[in-house]
C-alpha cells in the first residue's frame, strides 16, 4: 500500500458520511478526447417571458447552420477522394504499402459518426447533473467487487507508478463500466469518416497514423480494433496516439490487450498518468470554506500554496486543519458553480486526470466516485440545482454583450473559456457582484440589459 502526505492535523476531525447512491443511470461513454461532451442537462423551459433570453433563444435557429448533407454518391466520391490522398500521404511518410491498403482500403463511411460530431448537444450539462450521476449503484458495486478481486495486483501497480488505486477504478468505471461498455464502432471506418467530414480531420488523421503505428509493431490486429465513435478503445477508452505512448504488456504474454486484459488496462492507465506527474502524496481536491468579504480576483490568478491560501483564511470545509507538511503544497481555487456552489482547492493530480480528459467536470467525477468507493462523501455543500444550462446562442449573446460594453472574451464561439470568465469576472466586479465568474440566466440578463 502506499503511503500518502498526512494533510490535516489530528486535532478535530470531522466523520465522513456514506457517500449517496443516485439512481442507476450512467453518462454517455466518454472517449479520451478533450473534445467529448459531456451528458445533456435537462432542456431548458423556454417559456419564458424574458425578452433578452428570448432573443438568444431565437438565435439559436438564425444562427444555426441547416444540415445541407451531400448525397450519397457525392459524399461516396469525396470519402474515396479523401481515402486515396490520405493513403498516397501515409505511404509517402515511410508506411509499407500493403499495410496502408489493407488497412485503409476497406475503409466505409460511419454515418453515426458524422450525425453525433455534428450534433453535439445544444447545452452544456450543469456540472452537478453529471457528478451526481459517475455514483450510480451499477458502478459503485462494480467497483468493489474489482477492487476485492484485484487487491494484489493494485498492490504491484501502486509500487510501480504511485497511482492510487481507487483513481485507477474510477476511470475504469467512467469510462466503460469496468469493461461491459468499450463502444461497438469499427475504429478504422469511425476515425476516417471524421478525417474526411473535415471538423476533426487533424486529430483523425494523427489516430489514424497511430493505428498504422501499432499494427507494424504488432501490438493490436486489426480484428481488435472497436470502440467508441469517437476514437477511444478499450477498458479505459484510450484513442491510438495513447495506446501507441502508454499501453503496457504487464503480465508479459507479448501482447497489450486493453479490451480484455484487466491487468495490462489498469497498468497502462496508470503508466499513463504517471507520465504526467501524478503525484502519491498529494490529495486530488479538497473541499473548502471561504471567509466573507472573499476577494474572489485570486480566480484569476495561478496557484499558491496550501500556506498562502490559510493566510487569506480558506480551511478545509470540515473544520480541520493543515498539518505541517502541507503547507508547501500548491493549489489552485475552484469555484465551478460560483458563489452558491463548493469550493475547492485542486492540487497537481486534478491536472494530471485532465490530461485524461480536459473537463472539470470529468476530473471531479473522477474524485467523487473515488472517495464513494472508499465510503466517503466528497462534497458537502449543495449545488445551485435551480440553475439551469445556458445554449450555445445564449452564450454567443453573453458574449457579445460583454464585448460590446469593453469587455474582452476573445471571441464570440459560444465557448465561455478562460478569456470569457475573466471578462464576467470583470464585468461582475465593476458592477458590483461577487466576481466568481459564474454565469446563470439572472446573471446573462443583467449583462443582456447593461449599456
Amino acid at each position: 500500500m502506499m503511503m500518502k502526505m498526512v494533510l490535516f492535523s489530528p486535532i478535530v476531525v470531522a466523520a465522513c458520511a456514506a457517500a449517496p447512491v443516485t439512481k442507476d443511470n450512467t453518462p454517455e461513454q466518454m472517449a479520451m478526447s478533450s473534445a467529448t461532451p459531456l451528458p445533456s442537462a435537462r432542456r431548458e423551459d423556454k417559456s419564458t417571458a424574458n425578452p433578452p433570453l428570448q432573443m438568444a433563444q431565437k438565435a439559436t435557429s438564425a444562427t444555426q447552420p441547416k444540415d445541407k448533407s451531400k448525397s450519397i454518391l457525392d459524399q461516396a466520391k469525396g470519402f474515396a477522394a479523401w481515402k486515396r490522398d490520405f493513403m498516397a500521404r501515409a505511404i509517402k511518410k515511410g508506411y509499407a504499402p500493403d499495410l496502408v491498403k489493407t488497412t485503409l482500403g476497406p475503409a466505409r463511411i460511419n454515418p453515426k459518426a458524422i450525425h453525433k460530431d455534428r450534433n453535439q448537444p445544444e447545452h452544456n450539462a450543469m456540472i452537478w447533473n453529471y457528478v451526481d450521476n459517475v455514483t450510480s449503484k451499477a458502478r459503485l458495486e462494480g467497483g468493489q467487487k474489482k477492487l476485492t478481486k484485484h487487491a494484489a495486483l493494485f498492490d504491484r501497480i501502486e509500487e510501480t507508478y504511485g497511482v492510487d488505486r481507487y483513481i485507477l477504478t474510477a476511470i475504469w468505471g467512467l469510462e466503460s463500466l469496468y469493461g461491459e461498455m468499450q463502444g461497438e464502432d469499427d475504429m478504422i471506418d469511425s476515425l476516417s469518416t471524421l478525417a474526411f467530414d473535415g471538423r476533426r480531420r487533424a486529430f483523425a488523421e494523427n489516430q489514424l497514423y497511430a493505428i498504422l503505428d501499432l499494427l507494424a509493431r504488432g501490438d493490436v490486429r486489426k480484428s481488435q480494433l472497436i470502440g467508441s465513435w469517437a476514437g477511444a478503445m478499450g477498458m479505459t477508452q484510450f484513442i491510438p496516439t495513447t495506446f501507441r505512448d502508454y499501453a503496457v504488456d504487464w503480465d508479459g504474454d507479448h501482447n497489450k490487450d486493453l479490451w480484455k486484459n484487466e491487468a495490462d488496462a489498469l497498468a497502462s492507465t496508470a503508466n499513463y498518468l504517471n507520465h504526467y506527474g501524478w503525484r502519491p502524496e498529494e490529495p486530488v481536491i479538497v473541499e473548502v470554506a471561504l471567509p466573507k468579504g472573499f476577494d474572489y480576483s485570486v480566480l484569476d490568478g495561478p496557484k499558491h500554496t496550501i500556506a498562502h491560501w490559510a493566510g487569506l483564511g480558506i480551511v478545509p470545509v470540515d473544520g480541520r486543519t493543515w498539518s505541517r507538511a502541507a503547507q508547501f503544497l500548491e493549489a489552485k481555487l475552484l469555484l465551478p458553480a460560483g458563489t452558491k456552489g463548493p469550493a475547492f482547492l485542486s492540487f497537481k493530480n486534478f491536472d494530471v486526470i485532465k490530461k485524461y480528459n480536459n473537463s472539470t467536470s470529468y476530473a471531479l467525477g473522477i474524485h467523487v466516485l473515488a472517495e464513494a468507493l472508499q465510503g466517503r462523501k466528497a462534497i458537502s455543500k449543495d449545488w445551485p440545482r435551480g440553475d439551469k444550462a445556458l445554449t450555445r446562442a445564449q452564450r454567443k449573446a453573453l458574449q457579445a454583450a460583454l464585448n460590446r460594453q469593453g469587455y474582452d472574451t476573445g471571441g464570440i464561439d459560444g465557448l465561455l473559456g478562460r478569456k470569457s470568465r475573466r471578462a464576467i469576472r470583470a464585468w461582475q466586479r465593476a458592477h458590483g457582484l461577487p466576481a466568481d465568474g459564474y454565469v446563470n440566466h439572472e446573471l446573462l440578463r443583467k449583462i443582456l440589459l447593461a449599456r
